[in-house]
């Protein structure tokens, strides 16, 4: 089960708008659409909820740098099935010798970002003009739409249609919340 970054109720709000049984559940699943492509697709990893894992690896002169973060808790790190000593740094633990470990530790947010909630939301936002006209989620480019004797105009050929985002808020959610190189020191 996907577990969105914001709820209708959230949504509802920042919309000024409530929403029936039926759009309950639609709008949920919209914002668990919206939720897993930026996990997924613009993230790269899990940082919503909060959970466990467990992996072996072989330590690179000592260190492991932990596969997901934020790094909540590291609940033990063991060698040919014993608990051995280790010291964390942000997301890295260091251990004696390169042989073999097995990490278990807990990663994630608690509680969904609020900068994830407000894109989820603005993802939503975008498609929802589409699906209530029964367009569908990505239309070709609709620029813009008119009530009186129904009209659409349509540019770009769809590129800033449906769930997406810009490569620009790409790229400054990635910076966010996803994982990277850290230099600590240089010789």
């Amino acid at each position: 089960m996907v577990e969105a970054f914001a709820t209708y109720l959230e949504f509802g709000t920042r919309l000024r708008r409530e929403f029936d049984v039926a759009e309950q559940v639609w709008i949920t699943s919209l914002l668990e659409d919206a939720s897993t492509y930026l996990r997924e697709d613009v993230i790269g990893a899990q940082v919503f909820p909060q959970s466990s894992a467990t992996f072996e690896t072989w330590p690179d002169g000592g260190r492991v740098d932990l596969p997901a973060h934020p790094v909540v808790s590291v609940e033990s790190v063991m060698r040919n099935g014993l608990a051995i000593g280790f010291e964390r740094r942000d997301s890295a633990l260091y251990v004696d010798g390169n042989e073999l470990v097995e990490i278990s530790f807990t990663y994630g947010h608690a509680l969904a970002p609020e900068g994830l909630k407000r894109w989820a939301m603005v993802l939503v936002s975008q498609v929802m003009v589409p699906l209530e006209l029964k367009l569908g989620l990505t239309v070709g480019g609709l620029s813009s739409v008119a009530i009186d004797d129904f009209k659409a105009a349509f540019a770009d050929a769809g590129e800033a249609t449906g769930i997406s985002l810009s490569d620009r808020n790409i790229e400054m959610i990635r910076r966010q919340y996803s994982t990277g190189t850290h230099v600590v020191g240089m010789r």
